[in-house]
């Protein structure tokens, strides 16, 4: 089951490519800013070339106070400004906020794929053990037609891969495979091929492969070590996977976690082997869009409030990534009452020590403890039904 936590991670590597956004669209603003007070070479009068620059200065400090007031694209100041300085930066600003509005609609609109993206990845990650040990079969039978004689003996242990357990309960495993087939799935038999001549260097494979005889443990450690050892490490196979989606590196450990329950499950003989997921989709599905569109609004509404708790430390040199865990926490407290404080505390403190420093757990804790209980006094977090349990 694809749970929230996995949701919250996906939430977090978009809300993390919007803030990137943003500081390329704040770049580009001033950029703009920068060639409207360039020298006109084609001009045939004097250029005042100091001017130019104490404006494009005082253009750029304008923009820079005003770009984010809560008065949105409207020039913030009390200074006397000329008409191009005030032009230039009403221009940029109105760049400025174009351009966010354009990429949050744009990575709303690829978020869900996003989560597609990860699952189909993860399915094919798993056929990809089938598809090579089918392979073996295949390898063996064109190097019978290669030989002189119709009489080229096939051993056992040519087999060993093809006949094991594992690879067999995946192939049998008919949720997995109608799902595999419902989403149009498939892999490419030249590739299977050129990863499966790696795979037959390996040493483990090649002692598997000579033994007298395979047992359910020997099947599985040999599973398992083509997933975790061999699929997961070969550069080739890596590159393909990156290829195919730009999120692969971010959502790497994710697919291994539900690959390696997966056939943690198979193992077991377990019947609810496959990842779903979720048994509640269209419910995280909103869960989800919910949380990374009230996460986007909500980025920089919590600075001050996050800096008067941080006191002893410098916030500018808070990580990015503990900036986006606190103010993800804090708008999904706001946001769904639905939801207790306590777990979402304990949600973004698992992310941090995934993706954050060691220090960063303690550190989020703390604040998050804070500004939660001034929140709720100051009836700015509500909570309802579940979301009361541990509010009493």
């Amino acid at each position: 089951m694809l749970n929230r936590r996995l949701l919250r991670i996906k939430a977090m590597q978009y809300v993390y490519a919007f803030q990137q956004c943003k500081k390329s669209n704040l770049q580009l603003a001033l950029d703009l800013i920068d060639e409207y007070f360039q020298p006109d070479l084609n001009s045939m009068q004097v250029q005042d070339k100091p001017l130019l620059i104490a404006q494009k200065k005082l253009a750029q400090d304008i923009f820079s106070e005003s770009y984010q007031s809560p008065a949105g694209r409207i020039l913030q100041t009390d200074r006397e400004v000329d008409e191009k300085v005030r032009r230039s930066v009403e221009t940029a600003i109105k760049y400025y906020h174009n351009q966010v509005k354009k990429d949050a609609e744009r990575l709303q609109a690829e978020i869900m794929q996003g989560v597609e993206n990860l699952f189909d990845n993860y399915m094919l990650l798993m056929q990809l053990i089938v598809e090579l040990a089918d392979f073996v079969e295949t390898d063996s039978t064109e190097r019978q037609k290669r030989t002189l004689t119709k009489t080229a003996l096939v051993f056992e242990h040519e087999l060993k891969l093809k006949n094991n357990q594992i690879v067999a309960r995946i192939k049998n495993y008919e949720a997995f495979q109608n799902e595999f087939v419902r989403r149009n799935l498939k892999w490419n038999p030249d590739l299977v091929r050129q990863w499966f001549r790696f795979l037959q260097k390996e040493e483990a494979y090649k002692n598997y492969c000579h033994l007298a005889s395979s047992t359910l443990e020997l099947d599985i450690e040999m599973v398992n070590h083509i997933l975790k050892n061999f699929i997961l490490k070969n550069e080739l196979i890596d590159a393909y996977f990156d290829e195919q989606d730009i999120n692969w590196h971010e959502d790497r450990s994710i697919i291994k976690s539900m690959a390696n329950k997966t056939l943690k499950a198979l193992c077991e003989d377990t019947a609810t082997a496959l990842y779903e997921l979720s048994p509640n989709w269209e419910d995280d599905k909103e869960f989800f869009r919910d949380l990374f569109a009230n996460c986007i609004k909500d980025l920089g509404n919590y600075e001050a409030l996050i800096a008067t708790k941080t006191q002893n430390w410098d916030v500018e040199r808070i990580t990015a990534i503990d900036k986006i865990l606190l103010e993800m926490a804090l708008s999904e407290m706001t946001h769904f009452p639905s939801i207790p404080v306590k777990v979402s505390i304990n949600e973004y403190l698992e992310l941090s020590k995934i993706y954050s420093t060691p220090k960063s757990n303690t550190f989020i804790n703390g604040v998050l403890d804070s500004i939660s209980q001034e929140l709720i006094q100051a009836g700015k977090i509500k909570k309802s039904g579940r979301g009361l349990l541990d509010n009493q």
